[in-house]
């Protein structure tokens, strides 16, 4: 009841000097037990963390595939481990290798008789025997036996066999049905899709295989904190002791009034993991003078946030833009010179008479 009679006090009361002035006297203000409490600067960074998800530039992810149909009968590596390229992660036997490295057998004999055959035919020539026609065939021969032959040894690389194995396949020498599956980069393995003993197919996925340096941290900011973020601030995580800078600031807001950023930082040492959700540090906001206050020192009104300050003869409410905002502060932007002082105790009484006012309607 007293709190009904204060407020109606409050509305007999004169306006003052600002039509948004909320007069409250010295025994007014002790009745409902207002309190204040100074700004603290932010100094240009947000100090309450914005979520944020640590991913992998799809630029830095490789799938490993089978080159052709067989039997994996070794495999080497696991999820989560390391490797550097080159390294052998499976071991695969096709009997369609065999059949590619006979063809490259067949093309490299038939090369060598087109080089044969061009040879005998350009002496021919020069002795006035036969036609330059036929020097012309001779040599459309060796370079479609050369090309060939390019062919072929293009497909075995292809596959993943070394070049001692295609130089030995195409002199006819020993054949091999084993194929070594190499991981294309240094990192880690993301997914292991294959066992020892399973059949596969052509490009059947058998791992995928990430680089972890330098990674993105895909950030769900507060559409008003969003819109004073810019490509090329920087970006920090202090838990891990990493840092970067803005790529991409979205322009979709969710359901949950955020807005996707993203961001590349460097984990040279390995500090973050994928799909850690970490806290980031969001510096020199654009244009931003930021501030900190109690979040209890917040009311939201005609859709936006405010706060009251303290002004001669009262309190006046203030628009602010809530940056982030935790259970125990909220950094703001607002118009304040730094000297204002803003209420954390009585908040809801001055609302009401805001309210009863007609201005927190």
């Amino acid at each position: 009841m007293r709190f009904l009679l204060l407020v109606l006090l409050f509305l007999a009361s004169p306006l003052g000097a600002s039509d948004r002035l909320i007069p409250i006297d010295a025994a007014q203000r002790a009745a409902l037990r207002i309190a204040t409490t100074p700004l603290t600067a932010h100094a240009g960074a947000i100090g309450v963390g914005v979520p944020a998800t640590v991913a992998i530039p799809p630029a830095q992810v490789r799938a490993v595939s089978a080159p052709l149909a067989g039997l994996i009968t070794e495999v080497r590596v696991a999820a989560t481990d390391s490797v550097r390229a080159g390294q052998v992660l499976a071991t695969l036997r096709a009997a369609d290798l065999v059949g590619a490295q006979r063809e490259l057998a067949q093309a490299a004999v038939q090369l060598r008789l087109a080089e044969q055959t061009a040879v005998r035919e350009e002496a021919l020539l020069a002795e006035g025997i036969i036609a330059e026609a036929r020097v012309q065939a001779a040599h459309a021969q060796l370079a479609q036996a050369r090309a060939q032959v390019a062919e072929r040894r293009a497909w075995l690389r292809l596959m993943g066999l070394d070049d001692h194995a295609i130089g030995e396949a195409e002199r006819g020498g020993r054949l091999t049905d084993a194929l070594a599956i190499r991981a294309p980069m240094d990192g880690m393995v993301l997914e292991q899709s294959v066992v020892a003993g399973a059949r596969v197919e052509p490009a059947g996925t058998l791992f995928r295989i990430a680089r972890l340096n330098p990674l993105w941290l895909e950030i769900q900011a507060p559409a008003e904190l969003a819109a004073l973020i810019e490509a090329g601030q920087t970006v920090s995580v202090p838990a891990a002791e990493v840092k970067g800078r803005v790529l991409t600031v979205g322009r979709l807001v969710g359901a949950a009034q955020t807005v996707p950023v993203r961001a590349r930082v460097e984990d040279a040492r390995g500090r973050l993991r994928l799909n850690q959700t970490v806290s980031a540090r969001i510096d020199g906001l654009s244009g931003a003078r930021q501030w900190r206050v109690p979040t209890r020192a917040l009311v939201r009104a005609q859709g936006r946030s405010w706060v009251f300050v303290e002004r001669p003869g009262g309190f006046e409410p203030v628009a602010v833009r809530v940056l982030t905002q935790s259970a125990q502060s909220a950094a703001i932007d607002g118009p304040f010179t730094g000297a204002e002082r803003v209420v954390v105790e009585g908040v809801a009484a001055l609302k009401a008479a805001w309210q009863g006012m007609g201005g927190g309607e």
